[in-house]
């Protein structure tokens, strides 16, 4: 049998568009996180990164948490460098390869992602007041298939997604440098 067509050429829509909806939510929702993160000693970004290694549960090495989050290498050195700084976190030898760095949480970054957990915790509940218990079990539930089914389609697709940002980077300044005829 034949799947279910949601969208026809004719009938797609930005305001309508799973994709769009979602990048456009995610978009809003971080930036709402950052201003509610300028009281904190961290970013929100800072803070993600944190709770990837909490949740993780032990030491990641950069590329693991460079994949994690989407962003390329360069700018997660920057960021572990400046964890690593503050005393969050702690760059360590691999115990698996004595080649590869990992990063591994400290007690310090514990106490910074529990301590700035009331932020997320407030900002979520707020983005959520106009829906039932119901409604949020099933939004969840919803955005976990739709995360499991992208997942499953590439294995590698968070280096992928980590590696078109960075191509896209390298791509700004040179259409900048195009607009302005090369001055």
């Amino acid at each position: 049998s034949m799947a279910t067509v949601h969208y026809t050429v004719e009938s797609l829509k930005p305001a309508e568009s799973i994709g769009y909806l979602v990048k456009r939510c995610g978009v809003l929702m971080s930036a709402k996180a950052e201003a509610a993160f300028e009281s904190q000693p961290l970013s929100f970004v800072q803070w993600i990164a944190l709770m990837k290694l909490r949740e993780h549960g032990a030491a990641m090495s950069a590329t693991e948490l460079s994949c994690e989050m989407g962003h390329d290498m360069g700018a997660m050195t920057r960021m572990v460098d400046a964890l690593e700084i503050h005393g969050y976190v702690r760059r360590q030898r691999s115990t698996r390869d004595r080649r590869a760095v990992e990063i591994e949480l400290t007690p310090h970054g514990l106490a910074q992602v529990q301590d700035s957990m009331h932020l997320m915790v407030e900002l979520l509940n707020d983005l959520l007041a106009p829906f039932s218990q119901a409604e949020v079990k099933a939004l969840i539930g919803q955005l976990q298939t739709m995360l499991q089914r992208l997942q499953s389609y590439e294995p590698d697709l968070p280096a992928l997604a980590a590696r078109a940002s960075e191509a896209a980077q390298a791509r700004k300044p040179r259409a900048a440098a195009r607009k302005t005829g090369g001055r």
